[in-house]
């Protein structure tokens, strides 16, 4: 059976093209719980779904279950639908484990047409090489930026939930491409605004996070040379949930970085800095980094302002900074990335 990928399978299923046997990997699971609803409404008849449909973890399946539930006809219709998650159980060397997945090794040889097999890893667990060669095998990875957007979008648009496009962006900036906290927050939003349309203010008083306060308006202003807003940032962001010091410095090693690639491509020549920039990107997956297009754009304009002398300064002003965050200080995480900004406003004046 052929790989695929996500587009290709949300293009496929709502025509039909349902595979045999299909296998969910990948660190998304919010998207792989999407595309298993996405089988059960096109492959199930809703009037005989609770005959049809059997879900079980791999770990409490034993070979003789496994084989009656693939093998048993459907009721009064024309498919039947087994999910078995966390398949990455059958990889232990206990003897039942080892039984289940010879027996659905073996299944797999020849799946019976009238079942279709949907089998789910956990995130983060390896790949199970076998398996993706026996299936239509489908990795779940991390959107790009200006799909979370469209996901954010999409998914609101199902729970009847409408937002303007400040904010989409708001609660992007803010909460980035974890899908399952935008899940929560879009939940809480929906309940907080009703059938309004929600705007970047509601976001701000649901998250606690108002536009000029994010991390990205923070990495700007650095970048930016900016330092004095930046520095008036620093005790609003660490009050945050889930920002310290250290994902602060790691957010603008990030910026810093991409400025100093930017400045290096520019002094270069050739295509143009703001579009290598992006497909480095693409390429790299850089942690924190979220509209590819946007961001390149801005550190590449951003980049003029800077000296190789100046980015060297400022990359080693975040190093220091880096190892007081992580060692026993007497000094607050506010006042050791203050100290870090005056030394950069210091060396570019």
């Amino acid at each position: 059976m052929p790989a695929l990928d996500f587009d290709t399978l949300f293009r496929s299923v709502p025509k039909g093209d349902i595979q045999p046997a299909y296998y969910f990997y990948g660190d998304q699971d919010i998207l792989k719980d999407e595309a298993i609803r996405l089988l059960l409404d096109h492959g199930l008849d809703p009037a005989t779904r609770d005959f049809n449909l059997d879900r079980r973890r791999a770990a409490d399946l034993t070979p003789d279950e496994f084989q009656s539930l693939t093998l048993t006809p459907p009721m009064m219709a024309a498919r039947r639908i087994l999910v078995v998650s966390e398949v990455e159980s059958l990889q232990q060397k206990r003897t039942r484990a080892q039984q289940v997945r010879a027996a659905l090794l073996l299944y797999l040889g020849r799946p019976v047409a009238e079942t279709t097999l949907i089998l789910v890893q956990s995130g983060e667990e390896k790949a199970d090489a076998e398996l993706a060669r026996r299936t239509a095998a489908v990795e779940f990875r991390a959107l790009q930026p200006h799909r979370v957007r469209k996901w954010i979008r999409h998914h609101a648009a199902e729970q009847e939930l409408e937002l303007d496009d400040e904010a989409t962006a708001h609660l992007f900036d803010v909460v980035g491409d974890d899908l399952a906290q935008l899940a929560a927050e879009l939940a809480k939003l929906k309940s907080a605004v009703g059938s309004r349309v929600a705007t970047a203010a509601d976001v701000a008083d649901l998250v606690g996070v108002r536009r000029g306060e994010t991390v990205h308006e923070f990495t700007d202003a650095v970048t930016a040379r900016r330092f004095t807003d930046a520095a008036g940032m620093v005790q609003h962001l660490l009050n945050a949930p889930g920002q310290s010091g250290v994902t602060l410095v790691m957010a603008l090693g990030t910026a810093l970085t991409s400025v100093a690639y930017a400045r290096a491509l520019q002094e270069k020549g050739g295509r143009g800095a703001a579009y290598e920039l992006k497909q480095a990107f693409f390429a790299a997956r850089p942690f924190g980094v979220r509209d590819y297009e946007e961001r390149s754009a801005r550190w590449s304009t951003d980049a003029a302002g800077w000296t190789a002398a100046g980015l060297d300064v400022a990359m080693a002003a975040l190093l220091r900074a880096d190892k007081r965050l992580k060692a026993t200080t007497a000094a607050g995480e506010a006042e050791i990335l203050t100290e870090a900004l005056l030394g950069m406003a210091a060396e570019v004046a």
